[in-house]
């Protein structure tokens, strides 16, 4: 975060406009004057908006200092532990049942956790099953879909960008989870590719490869993207590029940086080469070619 202020601050205010420019000053009000904890009004419950609020003191804390995550983190830990009423627990995986079935006796469902290299909160209120046939590459797939929506917190990335960027959805080996704000419609190129696809391909994969690292789920699941987006694929290799990593604990960022540099090696072009201008046709042939590769390179060592 102190990159990303410096980098904001660097640029005269004049240089942006429009939803830039507002998101300019999101930024620079939550993450460099020293905000209150401007909870949704919303949500009206006392002990979630003190939740919340612990939460999002954490998330300031540790994205203000990444040497000193695992100290915030301790910290949220005992902040957690007076607010549940629940002191001497052995840790997150022992504390965050209670505070999730404390948080559904309230009305609201929750996800906790570890996101990446941060703990994760995320509130709503509304949950829709659906059944959805999705077609990848490697065949189809019948998935069980949990649509969910009226968010009170979209977690910690949704946060930290001012809603700029944040999780869509996740999957488990029984079900898929999708962010429903997240996505103009569900009938969108975007919810059927970015989630449907990405996702469904996690589910698979976490059945046919257990215990793969995230990482390399992520890998996966974006190769599928980029083998389906038409209308989307122009943000989808924005997202990809604006986001790239050499740290495995944030998966999505490692990730992405090594599926931009193999479907280089693939078309011939240098590294750092952009790929907005390679034909549609021929990139999407190059993703799915990749991930077939990447299966017979599992299958080859199990």
């Amino acid at each position: 975060m102190p990159r990303a202020l410096a980098a904001l601050r660097g640029i005269s205010a004049s240089e942006f406009a429009g939803t830039h420019a507002a998101f300019r000053a999101a930024m620079l009000e939550r993450f460099a004057s020293g905000a209150g904890d401007d909870i949704p009004t919303g949500l009206a419950n006392p002990f979630a908006r003190s939740i919340l609020a612990t939460y999002r003191a954490y998330w300031r804390a540790a994205l203000a200092n990444p040497a000193r995550r695992a100290n915030e983190e301790a910290k949220l830990f005992g902040d957690l532990e007076a607010l549940t009423q629940h002191r001497g627990m052995t840790d997150f995986d022992a504390l965050e049942p209670v505070l999730r079935e404390r948080l559904r006796l309230d009305g609201l469902y929750s996800l906790q956790g570890l996101t990446g290299p941060l703990r994760e909160l995320m509130l709503w209120t509304r949950e829709d099953a659906r059944e959805y046939r999705v077609a990848l590459p490697g065949g189809e797939h019948t998935t069980t879909v949990h649509l969910l929506d009226g968010f009170s917190s979209l977690g910690w990335a949704d946060y930290a960008t001012c809603g700029r960027r944040g999780a869509g959805g996740w999957a488990t080996p029984g079900a898929l989870y999708a962010v429903v704000p997240r996505y103009p419609s569900l009938d969108s190129e975007e919810f059927r590719v970015t989630f449907l696809g990405h996702e469904t391909q996690h589910f698979a994969d976490l059945v046919r490869f257990p215990g793969v690292p995230q990482w390399e789920l992520e890998y996966r699941a974006k190769l599928v993207e980029l083998a389906q987006a038409n209308t989307t694929r122009a943000r989808v290799l924005r997202k990809f590029s604006e986001d790239q990593g050499d740290d495995p604990a944030s998966p999505h960022a490692y990730a992405n940086k090594r599926v931009l540099a193999a479907l280089r090696l693939r078309l011939g072009l240098p590294e750092g080469a952009d790929l907005d201008g390679v034909d549609a046709a021929r990139l999407q042939t190059e993703a799915a070619t990749e991930l077939r590769q990447d299966t017979l390179r599992r299958e080859g060592t199990r």
